[in-house]
């Protein structure tokens, strides 16, 4: 009995093992702030189709890693479809982006969320460094309050329910 469970734990490790190799190999976390990148684009894109706005997507440039869209197909005035896609069920409340982009994907809760991962795995791969700002999408001063919070990747996350809660004009921090 005691070698079957021994045999199980031991899976569970190698199998954890291979997983987060590529991880544990790399201290920085390009390649996952790249995907993540990626998957926001990916998401605004189709976004952008569905408003029928696609072909005036801006491409991503190495000083802007994210798709963009002029303000004009995606107006302030929360009338229109890309806004309700982006900004949720009350666009004007939730306080529409003057240059609407990938980040802005559920009302930017997702790039929140994806700091508070990426603050989390860098103090796994990385315990005791300092977090790179570089591997942070949110604005610069959302950024350097969340690093100077005592739990930067809770103060993240919260902000990330805060945009959510936004998109769906629901209460989401009183669930947690």
């Amino acid at each position: 009995m005691n070698i079957r469970k021994t045999a199980v734990l031991g899976g569970f490790a190698l199998g954890a093992a291979v997983a987060f190799a590529p991880l544990a190999s790399a201290d920085d976390l390009t390649t996952v702030v790249d995907s993540e990148i990626s998957s926001l684009n990916s998401i605004f894109t189709t976004e952008a189709d569905l408003a029928g706005d696609g072909s005036a997507v801006i491409a991503p440039t190495d000083a802007q890693p994210f798709d963009t869209i002029p303000s004009m197909d995606a107006p302030l005035s929360g009338t229109g479809t890309l806004d309700s896609l982006l900004y949720g069920v009350d666009p004007l409340a939730a306080g529409p982006s003057p240059d609407p982009g990938a980040y802005d994907v559920f009302n930017g809760a997702l790039v929140e969320f994806d700091d508070a991962f990426n603050v989390e795995l860098n103090s796994l791969l990385n315990p005791g460094d300092v977090i790179p700002t570089d591997d942070l999408f949110g604005s610069a001063t959302n950024i350097a309050d969340g690093l100077a919070s005592a739990d930067p990747a809770t103060y993240f996350f919260d902000f990330g329910l805060g945009d959510l809660s936004g998109f769906l004009q629901v209460d989401l921090a009183s669930l947690f």
